[in-house]
């Protein structure tokens, strides 16, 4: 019987990280009401995807990525289509025959994989099936030539790393909409009949359904699990690898410390959790080969909406940490304790590895995790620059009390993790980081403008927009002034403050530096709140975009209904300089365009 549940119960994120967690192999299928999909696995490494997505076509991937050119594309069809039966995959066509490189292909089948992902990841009610006797890259899945599928495996904890990282850009642009669906709308094709007893009817995925256009037409049967479909318990995970991992442990232990982390994987958290997940700064890198610790600490990571990703071997650390820095993660590495235990570390191999890992990455943070009792390697971890050293529940060593350490060592992990990723000038960072990253896809004025609003808006309860005119200020579009800051950026006020020679707005537009101080100009009071309302702390910030050598928007905030605090004003400044760079470009490009 396959594994099958509900998204609404175990989200696709939790889904993929518990097939790559326990290196499992097989088919996913995966329904909503928004479409259907299927990922396959082998050992845990995804190889092969599909969509019923039009979009997600290889094709069209390749085009909009620049890897080919229409003209190839066209080239490429246009050869399938003289092959007739005997037509080969579109890559393997484009390979031969249009000079694209095996490297273009390869990247082609991760973006394809990546985007399928970013798909389901905004799933919120449907139905999964994960079915480890059927493994269909083979015959199913043949986008490359057969002497490069055999390399085409992709690591899952990288694909999810870039997949939500790009989930979190397509909501924040608004091409993705997160909204709750309701249980009813569910498709009906995939309503559960649990009294029909009858073969699953087969299903033949068109090129349509595929999202590859220009492949081979393939078939596939619809499991036979979503006929009597049961609600995935997300506990019974837990009690297996607990009674796998400590088998001579009692019953009532095993029911305790699943109990725990049934409570931690809470299915309310789901949501939230997918979405803090995606928008985070930082990642865990775990170097174990305890599972049961390996499991424990990754559900602890996902009720704190913090990625983590767990390796046994020295190689794939440094590759997981190669990634998380290019992909603009700070990792924090979580190292075991060397145990006596078979197939556990030996002190020296893990010391040897830790200091050659500090030396390549001298400013990631090193958590260390002990045994209470070994004073000396906790000194001694220390003297090598280890942030801070944790004590690791060993049954080995208190056994009538490891259920109860256990717990303890996880609540408090838990409470210190959440101050390592909670640090308020690292969160300004990363926002400041983010919203950099999305202003470089920016093309348009009003675009960059609103950027800057935004911006500002996730600092400050109120922010207004403001068009530099020559003797006036236009009002724009605004936060949390003539509604909920919550509901986003409002249409344009339009009303007009004017601008005196011996105001604080002068003095800004005039010299092109931000001003963060007491609304004391009197303009400000009797032009500007009469608009808007007073905030109850007069502290204010006004904030110039400055292209091609003058001021053309000013950008206002304060801080609404509360008493101000302090705020990032060296991170908001030099977000506005970009933007001021960006618009120049926007504008040459835009003049270049008429020429």
């Amino acid at each position: 019987m396959p594994l099958t549940g509900e998204l609404e119960h175990l989200p696709i994120v939790d889904v993929i990280q518990l097939i790559n967690s326990t290196r499992k192999s097989g088919t996913l299928f995966v329904y909503s009401r928004k479409g259907e999909g299927q990922l396959v696995f082998d050992n845990g490494y995804i190889v092969g995807a599909s969509h019923s997505n039009e979009k997600l076509r290889i094709g069209q991937i390749l085009l909009e990525a620049g890897i080919i050119s229409k003209e190839d594309l066209d080239k490429a069809l246009a050869a399938q289509k003289a092959a007739g039966e005997n037509r080969k995959p579109l890559i393997s066509t484009l390979l031969e025959d249009c000079g694209m490189s095996k490297e273009a292909a390869f990247k082609s089948l991760e973006t394809l994989i990546e985007m399928t992902v970013v798909e389901m990841i905004s799933w919120t009610r449907g139905i999964f099936s994960f079915d480890v006797d059927n493994i269909s890259v083979t015959d199913d899945y043949r986008y490359l030539p057969e002497q490069i599928q055999k390399q085409a495996t992709f690591d899952s904890q990288m694909v999810l790393m870039d997949a939500l990282r790009i989930y979190d850009e397509k909501v924040y642009a608004g091409e993705i909409e997160v909204v709750d669906e309701p249980l009813d709308q569910i498709p009906e094709h995939l309503d559960q009949h649990p009294e029909e007893e009858e073969e699953p009817e087969e299903l033949i995925l068109s090129d349509e359904i595929l999202g590859l256009a220009d492949l081979d037409k393939i078939e596939r049967k619809k499991p036979r699990a979503f006929r009597s479909l049961e609600a995935f318990d997300p506990s019974e995970i837990h009690r297996q690898i607990i009674k796998k991992a400590l088998p001579g442990l009692p019953a009532e232990s095993h029911t305790e410390i699943a109990d725990f982390l049934s409570e931690l994987s809470s299915p309310s958290l789901a949501d939230e959790v997918t979405l803090k997940t995606a928008s985070q700064s930082q990642a865990i890198v775990m170097y174990a080969k305890d599972e049961l610790l390996q499991h424990a600490v990754m559900t602890v990571c996902k009720r704190e909406g913090i990625m983590v990703f767990t390796t046994s071997d020295e190689q794939d650390l440094e590759v997981l940490i190669s990634r998380a820095l290019e992909k603009q993660l700070d990792p924090i590495l979580v190292f075991d304790y060397p145990t006596a235990a078979e197939n556990a570390f030996d002190k020296e191999t893990l010391i040897a590895t830790r200091r050659h890992i500090k030396e390549k990455n001298p400013r990631s943070a090193i958590i260390q995790l002990c045994s209470s009792a070994d004073y000396d390697f906790s000194l001694h971890s220390l003297r090598d620059g280890i942030r801070t050293v944790f004590p690791k529940p060993l049954h080995s060593e208190r056994h009538d009390k490891f259920t109860s350490d256990m717990i303890d060592f996880l609540k408090s992990f838990q409470a210190y993790i959440q101050g390592c990723f909670n640090d308020e000038r690292r969160q300004q960072f990363a926002k400041l980081r983010n919203s950099l990253s999305k202003l470089k896809s920016l093309h348009k004025a009003p675009d960059i403008s609103l950027a800057v609003l935004n911006f500002v808006g996730e600092i400050f309860d109120r922010s207004l927009t403001f068009i530099v005119d020559k003797n006036a200020l236009i009002a724009e579009r605004s936060i949390g002034i003539r509604g909920n800051k919550l509901d986003g950026p409002s249409a344009p006020l339009k009303f007009r403050v004017p601008v005196r020679e011996d105001s604080v707005l002068s003095s800004v537009i005039c010299q092109g530096e931000a001003y963060f101080g007491a609304a004391s100009d009197s303009q400000i009071k009797e032009a500007l709140f009469p608009e808007i309302g007073a905030p109850v702390d007069s502290k204010i910030l006004l904030l110039p975009m400055v292209c091609n050598g003058r001021v053309i928007t000013l950008t206002y905030a304060d801080f609404g209904d509360r008493q101000a605090c302090q705020v990032p004003i060296d991170y908001i400044d030099f977000f506005s300089g970009q933007a001021g760079l960006t618009m120049e470009n926007a504008l040459f490009r835009k003049k270049m365009d008429k020429n």
